[in-house]
């Protein structure tokens, strides 16, 4: 029964971030585009407690009619090469992306009309980028599922009473 509260829980937990990311990438799409230019494009090393990683950092420069801005982008963290992982490598297609875009690449991005340093990238996301929406879903959907199937078993499984089973709980005098 724990089990069936904690995946209930969860598949709650898991609704709502989904309906605020799909809300928020929703919002995202009806930004203004605009193509960007690439200044620098980099890996940086970020260390947090003993495990140390890397992040893409991309400033970009764009004109929003005759005003300049200049935005940051960044990626999700990944590990180190030294560091144990699996799958192995993972810096390679994170060092891939940053070789193909050297300052002067065009990047089309969309930005936020009251707030014009607030950007996402259209196309070409940097890896492990981009919508989150369908993975939030599969993840909503095993929550979900998960917690059916185990409430259906719960509900089949558990004792029942003698006054449920059509039986009469009161006594019978001979």
């Amino acid at each position: 029964m724990v089990l069936v509260v904690l995946l209930g829980l969860c598949s709650t937990f898991a609704l709502v971030v989904t309906a605020a990311q799909a809300w928020q990438e929703h919002a995202e799409a009806r930004w203004p585009e605009v193509t960007a230019r690439v200044d620098s494009c980099g890996l940086d090393q970020t260390s947090t407690g003993r495990r140390e990683g890397y992040y893409i950092h991309c400033r970009l420069s764009y004109a929003v009619g005759a005003e300049q801005n200049v935005a940051n982008v960044y990626s999700s963290k990944f590990p180190a090469p030294e560091v144990s992982q699996y799958p192995p490598n993972q810096i390679a297609p994170f060092e891939d992306w940053v070789d193909e875009h050297p300052p002067g690449t065009p990047v089309v991005l969309r930005y936020d009309p009251s707030h014009h340093t607030k950007v996402v990238l259209v196309t070409n996301y940097m890896p492990r980028g981009g919508p989150r929406t369908p993975n939030n879903v599969k993840l909503l959907e095993f929550f979900g599922g998960s917690f059916l199937v185990l409430l259906m078993i719960a509900r089949i499984t558990r004792p029942r009473s003698l006054g449920q089973s059509g039986g009469s709980s009161m006594p019978v005098n001979p």
